[in-house]
């Protein structure tokens, strides 16, 4: 084999294994935020989040989410964000 050959021989090879690596980082990405809409938890859990967004303390209404359903802060704040849109 040439040295020519070798040298492009390794950078196929190069271009190919960024091409995997960028294509897994992609795939891995959440750019989407997944989460338990507030109707779904317990009644209880709802009035507490609704008394907290009534009384304009969005903060505690993300931190009752969060201890009822351990989601990450992203995940609670988009949750939040749905339920006070949804309450107008």
């Amino acid at each position: 084999m040439t040295p020519f050959s070798r040298l492009l021989l390794v950078v196929v090879i190069a271009v190919v294994v960024f091409w995997l690596v960028m294509r897994l980082r992609d795939s891995t990405r959440r750019d989407r935020v997944s989460f338990r809409p507030v109707e779904d938890l317990p009644l209880e859990v709802q009035q507490s989040i609704d008394h907290a967004l009534a009384h304009d303390k969005k903060v505690t209404a993300i931190k009752l989410y969060r201890e009822a359903t351990k989601a990450p802060l992203d995940a609670a704040k988009a949750a939040i964000d749905v339920r006070e849109w949804k309450r107008g």
